[in-house]
């Protein structure tokens, strides 16, 4: 069972019942849920449940407010705390995809804290029920029961998932999170129609491309210069029309033709060409990371010898 923290401000009431709403969603849905308005009471000590919530989650979602953000960016409060905390992990480069930005409305460069503003968030916006908020919440269950569709694969779940996604339990197969980010397929309901008025590019439409999972900001930076500059490409690329949206990639301004014949080779090479270099720039973070601990430990483990060896009497 994953383990879900909700990182959020405690502002109007409605703003709480949204929350409480959420939480109780996610658990209905067979998932662990953690939020301080059901779990902490009177005289427990918050900054060791923060940092016990944060720690033993599998993910952090953070509901984005301007009371948030204010807390967050500023430090102030319970929130303040919990962003210190969050930051900690993402400079460190440790679980950077655990934490994903709920939008719940409002201008997004007014609700979301620096610190997480980068990354992909999911629009949870529209009310619970309406197609919108089903398809984004969905989205949302997959990345974090790291949840993949296959044919004729029995594999037992304790989670609601087969019959919001429309299909049988036993084509549900949960595998390890990959580390490699990979194109699933078209969302074919998320294709968009030409305008067709015999204007230049008319003719063109949107196409998105489910992921595997939401990646973060770094990768989908490295797919838009890789799709931008791929290794080789045809005479009918087009730079500048991919971007990284949540879960998918959006190609603007194109048909499925073209993907057929074109893109979608482009796409395979650029995708495992974004793959490459950002393992390459996690592995030399990690190192980094690593070295500056070592150095750390080093520096306290030379301290403390010579101060057995100091004495103020």
């Amino acid at each position: 069972m994953k383990k879900i923290f909700i990182s959020y401000s405690w502002e109007s009431d409605n703003h709480k019942k949204l929350v409480n709403e959420l939480g109780e969603k996610l658990e209905s849905d067979g998932l662990e849920v953690t939020i301080d308005q059901w779990d902490v009471r009177p005289g427990d000590e918050l900054a060791l449940y923060m940092e016990r919530a944060i720690k033993e989650s599998d993910y952090v979602l953070i509901i984005c407010s301007e009371g948030y953000k204010t807390k967050a960016d500023n430090r102030v409060g319970g929130s303040g705390y919990e962003a210190r905390l969050i930051t900690s992990n993402i400079l460190a480069n440790q679980h950077i995809k655990k934490f994903i930005p709920i939008y719940v409305g409002g201008d997004w460069d007014k609700v979301a804290p620096e610190f997480i503003k980068g990354n992909m968030y999911v629009d949870l916006s529209k009310p619970i029920g309406s197609v919108m908020f089903e398809q984004n919440y969905t989205d949302l269950l997959t990345t974090v029961c790291n949840v993949r569709i296959r044919k004729k694969q029995n594999v037992d779940t304790r989670l609601q998932l087969a019959k919001r996604m429309g299909v049988k339990e036993e084509e549900l197969v949960f595998e390890e999170e990959s580390k490699d980010v990979k194109i699933e397929g078209i969302i074919t309901d998320e294709v968009t129609i030409p305008r067709n008025d015999g204007t230049r590019g008319s003719a063109l439409y949107s196409i998105p491309f489910r992921l595997n999972r939401i990646p973060d900001y770094t990768w989908s930076k490295i797919f838009v210069q890789c799709w931008n500059s791929p290794p080789r490409f045809t005479s009918m690329h087009r730079p500048g029309i991919a971007r990284v949206n949540s879960g998918k990639i959006v190609l603007e301004g194109t048909t499925i033709e073209e993907v057929k014949s074109y893109h979608r080779d482009t796409l395979i090479l650029a995708v495992n060409e974004a793959n490459k270099k950002y393992n390459e720039y996690t592995q030399k973070i990690e190192s980094e990371e690593t070295n500056r601990k070592k150095r750390e430990q080093d520096h306290f483990s030379n301290v403390l010898k010579y101060i057995d060896e100091i004495d103020f009497d």
